[in-house]
């Protein structure tokens, strides 16, 4: 038996060690993309105004579960949480 939830927690453990190395891929290529205007592609469940809105702006800076964006034609600064995010499109800028 003791063997047993050895093996169960090693597995857990690296499930952990994945889902972390995939959130800091996203945080990694994000903060190199900072500065760039970006659109991202959000999806909001049970809610009944609106389920599905897209965000344009300049990528300010990012976290562990967020990003933060300015748009450019209002001033305002939006913060965004990765658990929302779909996808993003990038128009980079050399």
């Amino acid at each position: 038996m003791g063997e047993a939830k050895r093996t169960i927690r090693r597995n857990e453990k690296r499930r952990r060690n994945r889902n972390r190395i995939r959130m800091m891929g996203y945080q990694r290529w994000l903060q190199s993309v900072r500065g760039n205007l970006a659109t991202f592609y959000m999806t909001y469940p049970n809610n009944s105004q609106w389920n599905a809105r897209s965000f344009t702006g300049v990528i300010v800076s990012t976290g562990k579960d967020h990003v933060v964006i300015q748009d450019e034609a209002t001033g305002r600064t939006e913060m965004l949480l990765y658990r929302n995010l779909d996808y993003v499109t990038i128009d980079l800028i050399f």
